[in-house]
C-alpha cells in the first residue's frame, strides 16, 4: 500500500485543518495515511478542542498523527526542517502533501529527504488562491512571507487547485514553472452530513421565532453573511445593502473589527447583528433560518459559505466574481458590478416576497460536485496521475 504524509500548520477546527482531515478521509483506505501537524501556540491553543474537532471529521484510527512544536511559524522556518526530514525518514511516504503555499519553504526539504528514501516519492502542493501573493504588494509582512515562505512553492513536483480560477491565477503569478507542472483541479468538499436541509421544513413562523430568540424583532426577514474583515470580502457593500433595507435583519458571522463598528455607527445600522464565534451546528441553524445568504465577496479561491447555505435549503446571492462565478453562475443570482448595493436589495425583496431564485437542478448538480464522494474521486485520480508519471 502506498503511503501519504500530509503537512499542516493549522489546528483541526480551522478551515485548513478540516481540509487536511477531509483529504485524509478522501485517500483512506487506498493510502496508509499520516499527518504531520506543525504546531505553534497561536494556532494550536487548545489540545482538547483540536482533538474534538478532528474526531468530528474523521476517525482518529484512520490515520497516524505526528506533531512538532515551535514558538511561531517564524521560528519554525528553521526548526521545522529537521523534524520534517525525520518524519519522512520514518514514514517513507510515496507522497508528501503540503496543505498551503505558506509551507512552500519546506518543499525543498521534503524533496531532499525523499531522495534519501530512494522510493521515488513526490511532493504535492495544494494552492487555494494567490491573495497573500498579490493583494498586499506594499505590506512588509506579505513581502517577507512571499520571499521566505511562499517562493519555493514552485519547486513542488505537482499541484492541486480548488478551482479553475485559482489555477489560472496561480499560473499567471508563479509563471511557467507552475503552469507547466502536473496539476489538477480537485475542488473542495462541504460537510453534507452537517450542512443539509432539516427533516421538517422550516416555516415562516419558525424563522420569526429564531430571529426573536437571537434578539432580532420586528423584521420582515433575515440575511446572513460569513466573512473576514478583508477588503476583498466587500463587507461595505453588505452594510450598504442593510442601510437600504432597514426592515430586514442583516447578520454577519465573523469578528467585529473597529473599522466595521465605525461603519455601523456612522450609518446607524440598527438592523445589523454580529455573531463572532458560532460553532458549525450554530452556523447551520443560521443558514437554515435565513431567507438569503448574501455573499458580495470580490475575490474567492472557491467560496464555501454560499454552497453550504444552498445545502441547508437557503438561497444565496453573490457577486459575479472569481471562483464564486465559476461555481454559482446559473445556480443563483449573481450581481455585476459586485458593489451595486441596490441590485442586492432588489433580489432580497424578491426572495422575501416568496420568489424562488435558485435553479434547483443546477444547485443539485453543484452539491453533488461538492460532495465527499466527488472530492475523493478527484483526489485519488490526481494522485494516481502524479505517481504514474516518470
Amino acid at each position: 500500500m502506498k503511503k501519504i504524509l500530509f503537512v499542516c500548520d493549522k489546528n483541526e477546527c480551522t478551515s485548513f485543518g478540516r481540509l487536511t482531515l477531509n483529504l485524509v478521509k478522501a485517500v483512506t483506505p487506498e493510502f496508509e495515511t499520516h499527518v504531520l501537524w506543525l504546531k505553534t501556540p497561536k494556532f494550536f491553543p487548545d489540545a482538547a478542542k483540536s482533538a474534538e474537532g478532528a474526531a468530528a471529521v474523521v476517525s482518529p484510527d484512520s490515520y497516524t498523527s505526528h506533531e512538532v512544536w515551535a514558538k511561531s511559524l517564524y521560528t519554525g522556518f528553521m526548526s521545522f526542517r529537521s523534524p520534517l526530514k525525520k518524519a519522512i525518514k520514518a514514514v517513507q511516504p510515496d507522497v508528501v502533501f503540503f496543505i498551503r503555499p505558506e509551507l512552500g519553504f519546506l518543499v525543498p526539504v521534503a524533496k531532499s529527504a525523499l531522495k534519501a528514501c530512494k522510493n521515488d516519492g513526490r511532493t504535492v502542493m495544494f494552492v487555494h488562491d494567490t491573495f497573500a501573493e498579490t493583494l498586499y504588494p506594499t505590506s512588509a509582512k506579505f513581502i517577507l512571507l512571499n520571499l521566505f515562505y511562499i517562493r519555493a512553492t514552485v519547486k513542488a513536483d505537482s499541484f492541486v487547485y480548488n478551482s479553475r480560477w485559482t489555477r489560472e491565477q496561480a499560473a499567471a503569478h508563479f509563471g511557467k514553472k507552475m503552469s507547466c507542472a502536473p496539476g489538477s483541479v480537485i475542488g473542495c468538499p462541504i460537510d453534507q452530513d452537517l450542512f443539509n436541509k432539516p427533516e421538517v421544513a422550516i416555516t415562516a413562523d419558525d424563522k420569526k421565532a429564531f430571529r426573536r430568540k437571537h434578539g432580532m424583532r420586528n423584521f420582515e426577514g433575515m440575511c446572513v453573511n460569513v466573512s473576514l474583515d478583508e477588503p476583498r470580502k466587500n463587507i461595505d457593500t453588505y452594510f450598504e445593502t442593510a442601510r437600504l433595507r432597514p426592515d430586514v435583519a442583516f447578520v454577519r458571522v465573523g469578528k467585529l473589527s473597529e473599522r466595521l463598528r465605525e461603519i455601523i455607527n456612522v450609518k446607524k445600522l440598527y438592523n445589523v447583528y454580529h455573531f463572532e464565534r458560532l460553532n458549525a451546528t450554530e452556523l447551520r441553524d443560521f443558514y437554515r433560518h435565513a431567507d438569503l445568504m448574501v455573499y458580495p465577496s470580490l475575490l474567492e479561491g472557491f467560496g464555501l459559505p454560499p454552497i453550504e447555505s444552498l445545502a441547508c435549503g437557503t438561497p444565496a446571492l453573490c457577486a459575479a466574481t472569481s471562483a464564486v462565478k465559476e461555481n454559482l453562475e446559473g445556480v443563483v443570482p449573481l450581481i455585476d458590478p459586485p458593489t451595486d448595493a441596490e441590485a442586492y436589495a432588489k433580489v432580497i425583496d424578491r426572495v422575501i416576497a416568496g420568489e424562488n431564485v435558485v435553479d434547483e437542478k443546477r444547485a443539485a448538480e453543484l452539491l453533488l460536485h461538492c460532495s465527499m464522494n466527488s472530492f475523493k474521486n478527484c483526489v485519488l485520480s490526481a494522485l494516481t496521475s502524479f505517481l504514474s508519471r516518470p
